[in-house]
């Protein structure tokens, strides 16, 4: 499948590999001589950790890069498969359906750099049973010995599954794309050339795509498949039998409204989202920042809301607060048709839709501002000027004469003062505690210039918060070539074992990978890690 990175792709596993001579095996364990596989398993585990990959874990897509280097293999002639590391070369790595794996390897190379004997179709292998060992899937035993192979070897596009391959335009009377029994042929021929069962393939596919999300800038389809998308699981397989879906195409509309973006696909894809109408929410008219002060506000959208780092709408995501959470917003602005307010945390969530239609926060209390230790914000340094007393009103303050700077990033704060405007905007101030400045105040929050302090919330932004890419899964998808395993009744039997039983897929996945990625690698004797 064409899927971004951070996405699993349907790999392929056989039986029947023929071992190779033994000279192989010797020139193999030769290749990674001296190698400690503990601590290259080590640094494996490190690296998965990624706050600014999609989801925060770099796991999912280095799930993918095993899988991909792998299911190439072709039975009939044992060419291709994960011994070689061929996706390095023309034209395997420009395979559409490797589309974004370049980044896995790119995130590889410390490793290899750090393990010279360690050849990339090792390490390929290795960082996919890491990364399914760290997510709570199972543990495979690793066989080290694959050797990297020469340009002359890399395989030709094909061979990979495709999520539209065969389908023909329009639905029959059961909601399914005319054509899906080609798909359905499709995918069982590309895994069986590899010498794999129904069973076997069902396993791979339930146990893979509970991984990633798809991405249309890359793939063309969106969205992920389950709602925790870096968590081994059963959800695949049960949401799959157990939830209804719609077809939906670039252009699908509801009610006149169109698809949620996350599950949107691109112009000329077609997929399957959960079954989706719009919000019940009523539009709001000339929405206005003075019919929202400052205050407390929960978030009534139906899932989450964005906090930016600034009030422009293409700034970085910092933060998503789900549905109920219940934030403190010191000053609000109107953009356009939408309204946004600045959190005492830092960044800016939306409290008005951009367009005016949608109403996301509702306030629910009057502004509290807590005694705590507080951050300069990043650029508003100069504006953080100290003063021995703290004004009555906006007009003694613009007489008031400063008696310093803070030269320090963090201060504890707190004796709040409040002026309020007839518009109902707010103006901040509080008392210094400690340091060279010790009982003298600090404006904390300013019309003129916005928020130059933010409230340091532990276990939240000790440090400033950075851009994240860990999306709330609002909505799950399945492309045509998932929802086959739901129509095949040969494939769904399968499918339906695994949605009762998640210890059982555990098993059959774990299984089925590591033959997938031993296909054409007999491995060397007496060499096998945990």
């Amino acid at each position: 499948f064409k899927l971004k990175a951070i996405n699993t792709k349907m790999g392929n596993s056989a039986s029947g590999s023929r071992p190779g001579p033994k000279k192989t095996a010797k020139k193999a364990a030769g290749k990674n001589s001296g190698v400690n596989f503990a601590a290259v398993r080590a640094d494996l585990k490190e690296l998965m950790n990624a706050p600014e990959w999609d989801d925060g874990s770099y796991a999912p897509l280095l799930i993918r890069l095993g899988w991909h280097s792998s299911g190439t293999y072709d039975n009939s002639d044992k060419s291709g498969g994960s011994n070689g590391a061929t996706m390095r070369h023309l034209p395997e790595k420009d395979d559409p359906e490797n589309v974004g794996l370049e980044k896995g390897r790119e995130i590889l190379e410390p490793i290899k750099a750090k393990y010279p004997n360690l050849s990339y179709a090792d390490l390929w292998v290795l960082a996919a049973y890491v990364a399914i060992e760290v997510t709570g899937g199972p543990v495979i035993e690793f066989e080290p010995g694959r050797t990297d192979k020469a340009a002359s070897k890399a395989v030709k596009p094909g061979r990979l599954p495709e999520a539209e391959h065969g389908l023909g335009q329009g639905l029959d009377d059961n909601g399914r794309i005319n054509g899906w029994e080609n798909l359905a042929d499709h995918i069982r021929n590309v895994f069986g050339r590899m010498g794999i069962t129904d069973q076997e393939t069902v396993a791979l596919v339930c146990g893979g795509h509970v991984y990633g999300r798809c991405h249309p800038d890359l793939s063309g389809y969106a969205g992920a498949w389950v709602e925790e998308p870096t968590k081994f699981s059963n959800e695949y397989a049960a949401d799959l039998v157990g939830d209804e879906w719609m077809y939906v195409e670039h252009g699908t509309t509801v009610n006149g409204e169109p698809i949620p973006e996350e599950t949107r696909p691109a112009e000329g894809k077609r997929q399957y989202m959960t079954k989706w109408e719009p919000s019940e929410l009523g539009k709001i008219e000339n929405a206005n920042a003075t019919n929202y002060p400052p205050g407390k506000y929960k978030v009534v959208d139906e899932e989450y809301v964005n906090v930016r780092r600034t009030h422009q709408t293409d700034s970085v995501i910092i933060d998503q607060p789900v549905f109920e959470t219940v934030v403190t917003v010191i000053s609000t602005r109107k953009f356009g048709n939408g309204v946004r307010g600045q959190l005492d945390v830092g960044g800016w969530i939306s409290i008005v839709s951009s367009n005016g239609e949608e109403q996301l926060m509702e306030r629910v209390g009057d502004l509290e501002i807590v005694s705590a230790k507080y951050r300069v914000l990043s650029g508003a340094g100069p504006q953080a000027k100290v003063y021995d007393a703290t004004p009555a009103t906006k007009d003694e303050f613009e007489g008031m004469e400063s008696v310093g700077v803070l030269n320090v990033r963090e201060i504890q704060l707190s004796d709040f003062h409040i002026l309020e405007s007839e518009d109902k905007s707010v103006e901040i101030f509080a008392r210094i505690e400690g340091g060279e400045y010790d009982s003298k105040y600090v404006p904390v929050l300013l019309q003129s210039v916005g928020a130059i302090f933010e409230r340091i919330q532990p276990g939240y932004n000790e440090t400033p918060r950075k851009a994240i890419k860990k999306l709330e899964v609002r909505y799950q998808m399945m492309l045509p070539s998932d929802m086959i395993f739901l129509w095949d009744p040969e494939f769904r039997v399968h499918v339906e074992k695994y949605a009762e039983d998640e210890e059982l897929l555990k098993r059959d996945f774990g299984a089925a990978f590591k033959k997938l990625t031993q296909l054409g690698f007999d491995g060397c004797p007496g060499m096998k890690i945990s």
